[in-house]
Parts: structure tokens; C-alpha cells; sequence
């Protein structure tokens, strides 16, 4: 009896454990069944059906004058699933296939080609790589092939599709057009990436092992939402013709970079903007925003800002008496020095002003701001100098102008600032005073963006901001305009005296590295506007470090007068109807100009000539012919055309035709 106990006793000690483990074990099971298992079971599906991003199709950026400058190209990557087909279509067609892709070149031959793809079928591989970044034409052939024509769910075909941004017309604006990446935002692309990026999609996607996955199906859950479409202020003509005259004198000068920035006075729109460095090899292309981001010490481009602030101040009149002595001033323990090395003796300050010459100014600003610098300051302030334009592509930089009250205000600086040292500012800040004036006093904000677009059709227009309804009176600005047009009449842009086109504007020419010893390094400049009597657009050409001349006048003037000049004897007006009957007057040219035009063989190196008057579909017939691109608008007879008459043809040159 005892000893039925003590078995009886063991055995509890024993079947109650397990009695229990048996209990939890029954318990933990219904857990999961029933209260833990819709979460886990969604966690499961988590982890090989995951709902994934499909990319919006970013929008194009167009010119002003309708050429696409950026835009999304698809590329598509291709990958097959052997699995999915079955046998007997696998197995009938392999070699076939395997002769197809076995065409596209540096992978495989048609052995290897049938060698992989059995191989992927035994290992049960259902996402194997057949071809990345394909253009659409090459994806439509691929997808005639035997097996991947019968699609996704016959044919085992998985088609993926990314888009790469393109700049159709090249390196045109590069730096203003931009790029948006990762952690990287520039130009229109980074300024307006909320209108151009769109809303992505989302769809459903199966984890097939390593790492890789596939659609579940041909159905998105929520489809993309493609981006807006920008128009830019960018012509390209203006912008062709700004490039390559700047890009010319660079070479002339072996220059280390320069910029050259065209705006239209009324509404600040920037027609044109290149910025070209120069690389170890020698050649140039749009290294950096230079228009934007370069903030330098200006020189005499600023001493428009000086006399502004004299006249508005009541201090000084053109005529107002100075004396430039033999161009050298001492003031304090400093040297102020006129660039002729002669000076030009007692004159007034219009001389001084149209001559460039540091004594006159810098004496005329001495003489009443010497114990107030500080009205000095404020009134280049209440310009608007000391603020950025608030531009919205990224990488401005900071004006600056010191006041007394700063630790690096030395007795010095006054007459210094007054001659554009110790001050820094940006091209496009320096254009946007000289536009000012152009624009009856209005200081407006440079723009980048004229409307936004979808499908063709305008979903915003961007306006005219202004900055500063009025830089100064009205009086003041008609004397800034006089002296502007008097440095081009008989200062140091004289040679724009002789242009087909009245302009308008200052020459600068600045020191770069003026505390060393040794070599000198200069940045050489020009802002104005044109025509003159009529301003439409402004314009600053500014390069820096030249290898041979350096004054504003020989090296950045020049560029100026030929962005002036063709755009001015290029630019098309406008035809109302009432004036057609004018167009007649092309047929009444003199004969021997019309015989030339109509024996005209369109050659490389060859001189363009007057083609007003013939027949636009023949002219085009003949010019494709010849081998040149050509751009036709309208119906009928040319009324303008682009090069100019006189101009050489170069191989790659576009000819533009405008017909009534």
C-alpha cells in the first residue's frame, strides 16, 4: 500500500508538469489562433507583400520661346520570371529566345543565354535580370521576343520603369536650369521642385528572396500624379547669343570664369544667363552659378550708387566742379589713383564719372560725407543695396556694405566704398541697380519662372515683383541716365558710340588681390541696358581674372556691344494685321541683293546673305539639303532670319526663319 503511494506520488510530481506545459502549450496556441494571430499573420504578409512607391513623372522646363530644356526620359529595366511559364512553352521556344538576346551586345551568347536561364528555372529563380536602362524603342523590340511577347502572367516579362531627367538642348543654361538629387537642390529644378516632382503612386510587391522584389500585378493601388510643367523667362536665342560672345572673349583672355546676365527691364524676367569656368584643359562650361552666387568687390560699376547718393542728397550736380589733379590723391595713408596714371585735371563730375576716374569720385564724396559717413550708408540703404534679391534659386550670396560702426570700418573706407571696394556684390545684384535705373527708378526682382503648366495649359502666371518702387526722384534719375549714356558717347565705352544700337552703362575694372605683392589680378566688367532712349533690356558681363587686358572697357564691353547688337537687329516685331501690307516691301529690295540671295549655296564657312523675300519652303528645302538644322515659323516669305545677313555658317548652326 505504501509503495502504490509513493508511485502515485512520483508519478503527480511528474504528469502535473507536464500536465501544465501541456496547458500553456494548448493555451499559447489559441493566443495565436485567435487574439495574437491577425497581427502576426499581417506581419507575415508584411514581409513578402510590402506596398511600394511608384515614381510621379517629373515636369518638363521649357524656354520662353517654346524649346524644351529639361525633361524626363523613361529607361526600363527588364527581368524574367522562368517559373511562371510553363513547360512545354519554355522548353519549345528557349533556343529561340536565347538566339534573340544573344543580339544585345557584352553579356551573353546564345549558349550562355540558354545555359542562364535554364539554370534560373531549376533554382526557381522569379526575378532574374535580363537588361537595365533600355530606351522605349529597344523595350519594344525585346518584348516581340518568343516567351516575353505572351506578357507578365504567360510569358513571365516583368518590366520596370524608371525616368532619368535630360537636357534635350545640351549645356545651355545648365547652371540655371539644375539638377535636383539627393541632398542636392539647384537652379529651377531646386527652386520649384514642389510643382515639378508630381505625387507618387503606390503599388503592391511580392518578396521573392534575395532581396528582390516583384509586382503582384499589372493594377496600381494609387496612381502617380505627374508634375507641373514650368515655363522659364530663358530664350534661347538671347541665351545662344550671351553664351558664345561671352565664351569668345574668355578664350581671348584665357579669363579664369565670367558670367553675362540678360533681363527685361519692365518685368525682370531673365532672358539669358551663362556663367562658364574654365577647366585644366583649357575649355569652359557652366561650372557654377557665378551670376548668382559670386559675391566680389564690383568697382566702378558701383560709383552709379555714389552719385545717386550725392544727387539725392543735394550735394553734387553733374556739372559741380572736381579736381582730379595728376590722378593721384592721398588721403589718410592711402593712395587713390585714376587708371590713366595722368589724371584729368579740374573738370566736373560728369567727366568724372563718364572717365572712370577714383579722385573725382572719391573727392566728391569726401568733401560732404567726411564727418557724416553714416548718411552716406543709409542712403546707399535705402536703395535696397544691402539686401539680397530674394531670388528663389539657391546659393545667393550676401551683400555687403560696412558701416561705421562695424569692427573693419577704417578711415579709409569711405572713399573707398565710393569707387566699389570694400563693398561685395553679385552680378545680378549689380544688374538689378543699373535695371532700376533703366525701369523709371523701379527696382524689381529678377525672375526665372514665367508660368506654370499642365497639359499646355496655365495654372499660375508669375508676376512682376517690385522691390523699391523708387530708388530715388525722379530728377535724380534723369541725371544717372545722361551720365550712363555719356560713358558710352564719350567715356570709356566710347566704341558704342558707332553701334547700330543706342546703350547705355558703366565700365568697371577691380583689383581682385590689391593687398599682395606680386602678380595683380583683375575682374573686369560692364552693366548698362539698351536701346537707350527706349530701354528694354539691361545687361552685366563680368570677368574675372584675364590674362591679357583687364579693363572693363577692352574685356567685358565688348560683350556686352555684341549681346546688344544682335539681339536688337534680331529680335522680330510683332506684325498686327492692319501693318501686312508693309511686309510688300521685302519684294522691293535692290535686284542685285535679290539675285544674290536666290544664288545663295548654303556651305560651311560660307556668308549667310539677306534673305528676306524668298520663298520659306524653298530656302528650307535647300538648307536641310546642305545638311543644316533649320527652325521655320509661319507661312509664306521671310521677314527675319537668324544669323544675320553677312554672318559665316558653322556646321552645327541652327537658321531660324520667320515667314508672312
Amino acid at each position: 500500500m505504501q509503495e502504490q503511494k509513493s508511485i502515485l506520488s512520483r508519478a503527480f510530481v511528474v504528469f502535473i508538469p507536464l500536465g501544465l506545459l501541456t496547458l500553456a502549450i494548448f493555451g499559447k496556441l489559441i493566443s495565436i489562433q485567435f487574439i495574437e494571430g491577425p497581427a502576426l499573420r499581417q506581419k507575415a504578409e508584411n514581409e513578402v507583400i510590402r506596398e511600394m512607391d511608384i515614381q510621379a513623372e517629373r515636369g518638363n522646363i521649357y524656354s520662353a520661346d517654346g524649346k524644351l530644356l529639361a525633361t524626363s526620359m523613361p529607361v526600363y529595366d527588364l527581368h524574367f520570371d522562368p517559373v511562371t511559364v510553363k513547360e512545354e512553352l519554355f522548353f519549345d521556344n528557349i533556343d529561340s529566345l536565347s538566339f534573340y538576346l544573344a543580339k544585345f551586345p557584352g553579356k551573353r551568347n546564345s549558349a550562355g543565354w540558354r545555359s542562364y536561364l535554364v539554370s534560373a528555372r531549376q533554382k526557381g529563380n522569379r526575378y532574374l535580370a535580363l537588361a537595365d536602362k533600355l530606351s522605349y524603342t529597344e523595350l519594344k523590340v525585346i518584348s516581340t521576343y518568343p516567351i516575353l511577347k505572351e506578357g507578365t502572367y504567360r510569358g513571365g516579362l516583368i518590366i520596370e520603369q524608371e525616368n532619368h531627367r535630360k537636357m534635350p538642348l545640351g549645356k545651355i543654361a545648365e547652371r540655371t536650369i539644375g539638377r535636383e538629387r539627393k541632398n542636392v537642390a539647384t537652379g529651377l529644378e531646386g527652386a520649384y521642385a514642389t510643382y515639378l516632382r508630381g505625387k507618387d503612386g503606390k503599388r503592391l510587391k511580392q518578396k521573392i528572396g534575395n532581396g528582390n522584389w516583384k509586382p503582384l500585378n499589372d493594377l496600381n493601388e494609387i496612381e502617380p500624379i505627374n508634375g507641373y510643367d514650368l515655363v522659364s523667362t530663358i530664350d534661347t536665342r538671347m541665351q545662344d547669343i550671351a553664351h558664345h560672345a561671352l565664351l569668345h572673349m574668355l578664350e581671348k583672355q584665357e579669363a579664369d570664369h565670367g558670367c553675362a546676365v540678360v533681363m527685361e527691364v519692365k518685368t525682370g524676367a531673365i532672358k539669358a544667363i551663362a556663367n562658364l569656368g574654365r577647366t585644366d584643359m583649357g575649355t569652359y562650361f557652366e561650372k557654377r552659378n557665378y551670376a548668382v552666387w559670386e559675391s566680389t568687390e564690383p568697382g566702378s560699376t558701383f560709383k552709379l550708387a555714389s552719385v545717386l547718393a550725392l544727387f539725392e542728397d543735394g550735394y553734387a550736380d553733374t556739372s559741380s566742379p572736381v579736381d582730379t589733379e595728376n590722378g593721384v590723391y592721398e588721403y589718410l595713408d592711402s593712395k587713390i589713383k585714376d587708371s590713366n596714371g595722368k589724371g584729368y585735371g579740374k573738370t566736373t563730375l560728369k567727366v568724372a564719372f563718364e572717365k572712370s576716374s577714383n579722385v573725382g569720385i572719391a573727392k566728391t564724396v569726401i568733401d560732404h560725407y567726411e564727418n557724416q559717413p553714416q548718411r552716406f550708408i543709409d542712403r546707399l540703404y535705402s536703395i535696397g543695396l544691402d539686401r539680397e534679391l530674394g531670388i528663389p534659386i539657391k546659393g545667393e550670396g550676401k551683400p555687403r556694405i560696412p558701416k561705421p560702426s562695424d569692427s573693419d570700418w577704417s578711415g579709409i573706407s569711405l572713399p573707398w566704398i565710393s569707387f566699389g571696394y570694400q563693398v561685395s556684390f553679385t552680378p545680378l545684384q549689380i544688374l538689378s541697380l543699373y535695371n532700376a535705373v533703366a525701369n523709371d527708378g523701379i527696382m524689381v526682382r529678377p525672375r526665372f519662372l514665367a508660368s506654370v503648366q499642365e497639359h499646355g495649359r496655365e495654372v499660375e502666371q508669375m508676376e512682376t515683383e517690385v522691390l523699391n518702387p523708387a530708388i530715388c526722384s525722379p530728377e535724380t534719375l534723369q541725371k544717372l541716365q545722361a551720365l550712363l549714356q555719356g560713358v558710352v558717347e564719350d567715356g570709356t565705352a566710347r566704341a558704342g558710340a558707332y553701334s547700330v544700337c543706342t546703350m547705355a552703362g558703366k565700365t568697371g575694372t577691380c583689383q581682385l588681390n590689391y593687398w599682395k605683392e606680386g602678380t595683380k589680378e583683375y575682374q573686369a566688367s560692364f552693366a548698362g541696358y539698351f536701346p537707350a532712349e527706349d530701354p528694354q533690356y539691361s545687361c552685366i558681363v563680368v570677368v574675372n581674372k584675364p590674362k591679357y587686358d583687364y579693363y572693363g572697357s577692352n574685356v567685358a564691353f565688348p560683350v556686352f556691344r555684341e549681346i546688344a547688337e544682335r539681339i536688337f537687329q534680331n529680335t522680330p516685331l510683332e506684325v498686327e494685321a492692319n501693318e501686312r501690307p508693309l511686309l510688300a516691301l521685302l519684294d522691293q529690295k535692290p535686284a542685285e541683293r535679290q539675285a544674290e540671295a536666290m544664288a545663295f549655296e548654303p556651305k560651311e564657312g560660307k556668308e549667310i546673305p539677306d534673305l528676306s523675300g524668298l520663298n520659306g519652303m524653298e530656302l528650307l528645302s535647300r538648307l536641310e539639303n546642305a545638311g543644316f538644322k533649320v527652325n521655320v515659323r509661319g507661312l509664306g516669305k521671310v521677314y527675319w532670319q537668324y544669323p544675320p545677313a553677312g554672318s559665316l555658317l558653322t556646321k552645327d548652326q541652327l537658321i531660324e526663319l520667320r515667314l508672312q
